[in-house]
């Protein structure tokens, strides 16, 4: 079997060579613009990139599912942060919340008993 390597990376798959091409930086970078611009690929701009970074149009597509992927993972991970942290605040809040409910709740025989004498002094 005839083992090439083209850019770092091989892959075999069912005793064949299965060469893998990296993308060069100019196309990652058009690639990445595009996808800012919209991350779904529309029939002639997968077109007009294919021909533009000498690609097949389904590299292209590869490309954008791939990198939709990674844009959703991120964004689940954002949210998640996001949503540890108004959870924290949130224990933060309800932990200070209880301690004056407590101190409030602690006062409330005082506030009685000066109440009682008020209305008998009365």
């Amino acid at each position: 079997m005839l083992k090439s390597i083209i850019n770092g990376e091989e892959d075999f798959s069912e005793g064949r060579v299965v060469l893998r091409r990296r993308l060069s930086v100019e196309q990652l970078r058009t690639l990445e613009k595009s996808f800012e611009q919209g991350n779904k690929l529309e029939p002639e701009r997968k077109k007009q990139l294919a021909v533009a970074l000498g690609l097949q149009p389904r590299q292209v597509v590869v490309w954008f599912q791939n990198r939709r992927a990674r844009w959703k993972t991120k964004k689940k991970e954002k949210d998640y942060d996001a949503l540890k942290r108004q959870l924290e605040a949130m224990k933060s809040e309800n932990e200070a919340l209880r301690a004056h409910n407590i101190k409030i709740q602690a006062e409330v025989p005082l506030l009685v008993n000066i109440l009682k004498h008020e209305l008998r002094d009365h």
